[in-house]
């Protein structure tokens, strides 16, 4: 079958499809020269009625793991045994997607999807494009996935972040980074309303949700196919969770919970990383030493706390003030 137009997209009416699947593009705005800008969208509609699960990738055009974990599960599902639903939207920010880059580098002046939810009406097209995606697809959801990656310039030890505090929303996003199937969870304790991130936003209208992170261009050389795998694995547990697959969704044994700090650098120049993902490290030691195209140091990245690297900028450069280093304090797991 091929990819379908959709001039207008009704999920709900989509949803009463039983047994179905269908993918296509839906119209969101159109070019000077005729063409459209659109999203993708996947939807296995399962036999018998049941929750309905979206997983999203792409809100940073760069960060491709996501979309192809994405469009593998949708490809492997079997609708007949499902009850329930599965949204795939395999590349939300399809423009920065095609550009290989974070953010749409078409706009006047650039904006990250992924700080400007739920979007605006009235805004910019990226402004305009988050408003439609909450409006078109992620309110009519029961739970999200929203999948990111270190992208171009960084490297990310698989991690699962969810966020909110004591209702049960908050409750449910736990449980879900706790089935998805990596190693390390990321409580965010940095959560602030109206922060403009996906997840939070979806917190916010009481939808749980998690955001798995893994790899980078850095990796994709000689681990795509298994971070592709471990993301299928993961959405399928959580589907398991939520009741729409078959099986128990079991949680995953020994992981680290860890609340991360990203770390700026002062100086720019050429970066060398000392600590590598994984690595543990205590207040004071150097993470990342920094030297000009003299070979003579002009910076140097110094851990301000006992910790666990998740995240370093693979690049050969940095820039000044960027961050460099994702760094996790340990979560004590009654307290995570």
């Amino acid at each position: 079958m091929n990819a379908l137009e959709y001039e207008t997209f009704d999920l709900q009416e989509k949803l009463t499809h039983k047994g179905t699947k269908e993918w296509g593009m839906i119209r969101v705005a159109q070019r000077p020269n005729g063409a459209w800008i659109t999203l993708p969208v996947m939807l296995a509609v399962g036999a018998q009625d049941g929750p309905t699960v979206l997983a999203d990738g792409c809100n940073h055009g760069d960060e491709y793991e996501g979309t192809e974990g994405i469009i593998k599960t949708f490809q492997d599902l079997d609708v007949s045994e499902m009850k329930g639903n599965f949204i795939g939207v395999p590349a939300v920010n399809l423009e920065a997607f095609a550009q290989m880059c974070r953010f749409n580098a078409t706009e006047y002046v650039p904006q990250d999807l992924n700080r400007i939810y739920p979007g605006s009406p009235k805004g910019s097209i990226t402004n305009y494009l988050s408003h439609f995606y909450c409006e078109t697809i992620l309110k009519h959801c029961d739970a999200l996935i929203t999948l990111h990656g270190g992208g171009n310039y960084e490297y990310l030890e698989p991690v699962v972040l969810y966020c909110g505090e004591g209702d049960q929303t908050a409750k449910t996003s736990k449980e879900m980074a706790e089935v998805f199937g990596f190693k390390v969870l990321w409580k965010n304790t940095g959560y602030k309303a109206g922060s403009g991130i996906m997840d939070e936003c979806a917190y916010e209208m009481g939808i749980p949700a998690i955001t798995p992170e893994i790899g980078g261009q850095c990796t994709r050389m000689f681990q795509r196919e298994e971070h592709k795998a471990m993301i299928q694995a993961g959405i399928c547990n959580v589907l398991r969770y939520f009741g729409i697959l078959e099986g128990e969704a079991k949680k995953t044994e020994d992981v680290l919970y860890v609340d991360i700090d990203y770390l700026y650098n002062r100086n720019g120049g050429i970066h060398t990383p000392v600590k590598k993902a994984m690595d543990e490290v205590k207040a004071g030691d150097t993470l990342s030493i920094i030297t000009d195209v003299f070979g003579q140091e002009v910076d140097r990245l110094i851990a301000p706390f006992d910790g666990v690297v998740i995240g370093y900028w693979t690049y050969a450069v940095c820039h000044p003030h960027s961050w460099i280093y994702m760094v996790g304090k340990k979560v004590a797991p009654e307290e995570a």
